[in-house]
């Protein structure tokens, strides 16, 4: 168990200076940390692997982490067909004499609402929870950046088996009318497809930030987007989460502004009927675009898979 440990110590640290660990009874939490993310992304992930070298099991379920509004443990589920999506998990199993490993494209700690910039180097306190052994402090080492953001190694392309999606050979912006028809002309140029055409609606607008309902092929979901000085970007796909103000708050609006959003996102939706509504809420879990990963190189490989169909 020891051996393992530590080459999965080394692993994990390959692109890091310094690899750490923390011994905390039969638990060994070795070299968390998070990849640097681009300096304007709100959100960061989290890695590690967790050894338990004792004879009983245990649960990782909870993570804290201060500089974040919101932290919690999430996985990443891929289809058939090669898309990622990102969803909400309750707690890991830490099985006795066994080792999990939180990695890319697999189990994660999700960091939203980030309340200041990260650099290379920079040692993140954060608590793990365990069922068990209780509250272990431990620090995440902000790793070099890997040349990817969190959105592009953790999630993938936008959920193609829900959401069609037009060739895009950088990142995209569009200027010029209504901030609503900016976003609409936005989100059709980027997912639309002859086969399958895009409907936006509603739209709800607030200062720098704005949810857009869409619908596309009988499927549905709801879009986070932000606007800053290159125009409006789609931040993140997700479902019925995008009606509360909790998940704004988590995003970096103050408990006000989340809450002015939220109210203003179920009054545009409340004259839009039960079925769209319903479309709206069952995409299930959250992907994670961000203006890095709106071009090419946020999609990845992930793209020709899902144009597969």
């Amino acid at each position: 168990m020891r051996l393992t440990s530590i080459f999965l110590a080394l692993a994990l640290a390959a692109s890091s200076a310094i690899a750490h660990d923390i011994q905390v009874g039969d638990l060994e939490i070795i070299h968390p940390a998070i990849p640097l993310p681009p300096p304007s992304a709100p959100t960061a992930a989290g890695y590690m692997a967790i050894a338990n070298n004792g004879t009983h099991p245990d649960r990782l379920i909870g993570v804290e982490v201060p500089i974040a509004k919101s932290s919690s443990l999430h996985r990443t589920e891929v289809s058939a067909d090669g898309v990622a999506r990102m969803l909400p998990l309750e707690a890991a199993d830490i099985p006795a004499d066994d080792t999990v490993l939180f990695e890319q494209g697999a189990m994660h700690v999700m960091l939203m609402g980030l309340s200041a910039p990260l650099h290379e180097g920079d040692m993140v306190p954060a608590t793990l929870i365990f069922q068990h052994a209780g509250r272990v402090e431990v620090e995440f080492m902000v790793d070099p950046a890997d040349g990817m953001d969190h959105g592009t190694m953790d999630h993938g392309a936008m959920d193609h088996s829900a959401m069609g999606h037009a060739q895009a050979d950088g990142p995209m912006s569009v200027m010029g009318g209504t901030d609503a028809e900016q976003i609409e002309a936005l989100l059709k140029a980027q997912f639309e497809r002859p086969e399958a055409p895009l409907t936006v609606a509603p739209i709800t607008v607030q200062g720098s930030v704005a949810v857009a309902g869409w619908s596309q092929d009988g499927n549905g979901g709801r879009a986070f987007l932000r606007k800053d000085d290159h125009g409006w970007f789609v931040e993140l796909c997700s479902g019925e989460s995008l009606v509360l103000p909790a998940t704004f708050q988590s995003m970096g609006l103050g408990h006000a502004e989340a809450n002015r959003l939220a109210a203003s996102v179920n009054g545009a939706e409340t004259s839009a009927g039960a079925d769209l509504i319903a479309r709206l809420n069952a995409f299930e879990g959250t992907v994670i675009i961000g203006r890095q990963g709106m071009g090419d190189h946020g999609h990845g490989h992930n793209e020709d898979k899902a144009h597969g169909h």
